[in-house]
């Protein structure tokens, strides 16, 4: 489990802006160069990413992840939905970033799928690895419903399930052209709506320490400072 790899995918997983352009680069070359990843794993990604033009990237990215339940990047509204358990689950989130002294950034919700990866970087690699496996089960769903929806972004979280050591998205994958194909989300998402999944258990919020309990998506942005500020943490 390496921690700058996991620095890279929760930053392509973020609000695309041209920061984010800027720097794709360096990003890339993470992600190349250190073992977690086979090579060229995300290579058509950076590629949709490095010849879009950045408004389709920011329209198409609040049309995929800020439009149903099946694509969010908030783990626990897979989980609970907009139940009262969802906030408990917060609590007891931030109550463990707290423990391990991580800041939750700015702006930003506890179960937002990259500040969870953020905070899994900065832990040492087996404890790390033992938390993304408790929620790869939620990655799988999102990845295949982005695989569907067909976008490169299903990339990360394939990544994501190889770096836990589990068997990546194998889907027939035909890419949009998010350029002229305009899509119907909201039918799309009762069409591959699923029932909400937990973690491993029937409680009301997670366990982490047990891996047992149930747990997250949907978008905020951050600015660019602080994207740039973890583009910066990647060279360290």
């Amino acid at each position: 489990m390496q921690p700058r790899t996991l620095k890279a995918i929760s930053l392509l997983l973020h609000y695309p802006d041209q920061a984010l352009l800027d720097h794709l680069s360096e990003v890339q070359a993470v992600t190349e160069t250190e073992t977690a990843l086979q090579p060229g794993r995300l290579a058509a990604l950076y590629q949709h990413l490095g010849q879009g033009d950045l408004y389709l990237l920011e329209e198409n990215y609040v049309a995929l992840f800020d439009r149903g339940r099946g694509t969010s990047l908030y783990l626990f509204e897979h989980v609970h939905g907009e139940s009262r358990d969802r906030g408990q689950a917060m609590v007891d989130l931030l109550t463990m970033y707290g423990e391990s002294g991580f800041d939750l950034p700015p702006g930003e919700l506890p179960d937002y799928l990259p500040v969870f990866l953020e905070y899994l970087s900065q832990l040492d690699a087996a404890k790390a690895k033992q938390l993304l496996m408790e929620v790869t089960h939620l990655v799988r769903n999102i990845g295949e419903n982005l695989a569907k929806r067909g976008s490169h972004y299903y990339l990360l979280c394939s990544a994501l399930l190889e770096m836990a050591c589990e068997k990546p998205i194998d889907i027939e994958f035909v890419p949009m052209d998010f350029s002229t194909e305009q899509e119907d989300y909201d039918k799309l998402d009762k069409v591959w709506a699923e029932e909400p999944v937990t973690f491993g258990g029937g409680c009301s919020t997670p366990d982490y320490g047990t891996a047992s309990g149930e747990s997250v998506v949907q978008f905020i942005p951050r600015s660019d400072n602080a994207k740039a500020a973890i583009v910066d943490t990647l060279g360290a």
